[in-house]
């Protein structure tokens, strides 16, 4: 009896150790099947978003958009006779673009690029005696379906560079650049809530104004004209500060040989997170 005792605890060790083993591979096993459903899901969801997926003949079973190009859509806003004119821009998230380019009977022209029609935003105009005001809002939408809000959305505006303009542009996220050298302007107010946002006047040869810049997280760059009578109001809360050909005194920067007696683009501009860049170039 005593003899066989040592076997008999072998046989034990080596049945736990069985059993040991079996629920260990019962587990891996289980963890596998989960790892290959979520592979599967994050898979199909990806064909989703790049529009991929084959359509079934009455398009009712997925529940995710089957449109896979990006389809532009273009509209123009005549001038009219108007000899001034204001721009209010508002995107809840995309990329923009704005520059110059508009015929010199043109106003604006705006392209959007989407794949869905009822993403196209609202242009609403009117004219006075002399100017024209156009808004340019997207109308948001809640039925865009499952990842609907990471489908593409790019706006391209081109404006009049001629008649004096007011221009306000807002937007939600994403990344904004900003063309100006080549236009008129009389005011400029942009808003970037989170993104990189770039407005470039260095080419600018047009009236003086005065602008006031938001950006909430995200780089920012402005660039100016060397020989603009600049002055900048600066108000920023966390990351870096880079400077080429300003002159700083605390908060304030200004263009080389800049005189308060000579006409001032003025500018107020506020930073929540992140860095800026200054050049005059």
């Amino acid at each position: 009896m005593n003899a066989q005792k040592p076997d008999n605890d072998r046989l034990a060790y080596h049945v736990g150790s069985l059993n040991l083993y079996g629920l260990t591979m019962t587990k891996v096993i289980l963890w596998l099947v989960a790892i290959t459903i979520v592979s599967f899901v994050i898979g199909f969801g990806i064909l989703a978003l790049s529009g991929e997926l084959p359509s079934s003949p009455e398009n009712k079973v997925s529940p995710f958009r089957q449109n896979a190009l990006v389809t532009p859509d273009s509209t123009t806003i005549p001038l009219e006779g108007a000899t001034s004119g204001s721009i209010r821009i508002m995107m809840g998230a995309g990329e923009f673009t704005l520059g110059g380019g508009a015929g010199s009977d043109q106003l604006m022209q705006a392209t959007v690029y989407s794949n869905a029609a009822e993403w196209q935003p609202e242009i609403l105009s009117f004219s006075n005696s002399t100017g024209k005001t156009v808004t340019m809002i997207e109308k948001g939408n809640t039925s865009r379906g499952w990842f609907g809000g990471h489908a593409p959305n790019k706006w391209e505006i081109h404006v009049n560079e001629i008649v004096p303009l007011d221009l306000n542009v807002e937007v939600g996220a994403g990344e904004s650049r900003l063309n100006l050298g080549s236009l008129n302007l009389t005011s400029l107010v942009v808003s970037n809530g989170v993104g990189e946002t770039t407005i470039d006047l260095s080419g600018y040869h047009g009236g003086r104004f005065t602008g006031a810049i938001h950006n909430g997280v995200g780089d920012l760059t402005l660039r100016v004209r060397q020989e603009s009578n600049t002055r900048i109001l600066l108000h920023h809360g966390v990351g870096d500060v880079t400077i080429r050909g300003f002159e700083k005194k605390d908060k304030t920067y200004t263009t080389a040989g800049f005189s308060p007696a000579l006409p001032v683009t003025e500018f107020t501009l506020s930073q929540g997170v992140g860095s800026i860049q200054l050049e005059a170039v």
